[in-house]
């Protein structure tokens, strides 16, 4: 099985901030606590689509990550409402690099200012992660892990609405005890 993977996380210390942007946006879903100054937050809509409601009633940092296994991955950045950073690379029969807004300057702005980073990033570092010139360099190279270690990010893996909406109606008392929330639009 493919994994599908869509996650979007928020930098904050407050898991509570996550659940507020939710409530903001009318918004089913859940939230992850804090890790690495990141809250994970998983909301309901349409799959491997930015999330407009979502977008338009943040108020921070949120990145939005997408890793179709076998089809493709991107990561956009958005300051507010406003998209500052995507890339998309695809692959069916060859590999498509979409780069329009790509800004390297705020990814490694972004992943310098976390105090939990690993190490400084580079231009160079993120160049080397972004630019895959075929099929071989994109398996062995793992672009979604690498950059996912560079900004800290702990759940992007096997990681979506409908993923953790089946986990939590086969076991909720597990999936509260990690302590992630659920939030049925304005209300908790």
């Amino acid at each position: 099985m493919s994994e599908f993977s869509e996650s979007y996380h928020l930098f904050s210390l407050e898991q509570n901030d996550g659940v507020q942007l939710l409530k903001r946006a009318w918004l089913r879903g859940y939230v992850y606590p804090a890790s690495n100054n990141w809250v994970t937050i998983i909301p309901n809509g349409k799959i491997f689509q930015p999330n407009k409601r979502l977008i338009n009633s943040n108020k921070g940092t949120l990145v939005h990550l997408i890793n179709a296994e076998d089809h493709g991955w991107s990561l956009s950045i958005y300051d507010g409402n406003k998209r500052t950073f995507h890339f998309e690379c695809t692959w069916e029969e060859e590999i498509e690099i979409n780069q329009d807004e790509y800004n390297r300057e705020r990814i490694v702005d972004l992943i310098n200012q976390n105090p939990n980073k690993l190490r400084l990033a580079t231009p160079l570092d993120i160049t080397k992660i972004f630019y895959i010139a075929d099929f071989e360099e994109l398996i062995e190279r793992e672009p979604v892990n690498q950059i996912a270690e560079l900004l800290r990010l702990d759940n992007y893996e096997w990681i979506s609405y409908e993923y953790v909406q089946r986990e939590y109606k086969e076991n909720p008392i597990e999936v509260s005890s990690k302590g992630i929330k659920t939030v049925n639009g304005f209300f908790i």
